[in-house]
């Protein structure tokens, strides 16, 4: 899937924040070229915590020791993130390694 989408295609990457709203945090896929995200979130405690979204059509999951989450399918625009305590932040790809072309909507603030 990589290399087609590299190679065969003229398709972007864009990742955006949509919502944040308590718990709930509703990420979307603007670019028409699915790729893994990394997400990193500020809670109201002022805790952090790093998540990892593979893709369901990868074969396995990088090494990381960020939270593996569920796999976000290819053909679905939009991410629901339940989780365990009210947000304040989240920013995508907080490392910038991914080839967004629009990073304006990759931090939100609740």
């Amino acid at each position: 899937w990589y290399l087609n989408e590299w190679v065969e295609t003229t398709h972007t990457i864009d990742y955006g924040v949509k919502s944040i709203s308590g718990n709930e945090v509703v990420l979307q896929r603007i670019g028409q070229m699915p790729m893994p995200v990394d997400l990193k979130v500020t809670y109201k405690d002022g805790s952090t915590e790093e998540f990892y979204l593979p893709l369901e059509m990868m074969l396995g999951k990088k090494p990381t020791s960020a939270t593996f989450v569920s796999y976000w399918g290819w053909a679905n625009p939009e991410y629901k993130l339940q989780l365990k305590k009210p947000v304040k932040k989240v920013e995508i790809d907080p490392s910038k390694l991914m080839a967004d072309i629009n990073r304006s909507n990759n931090i939100a603030e609740q």
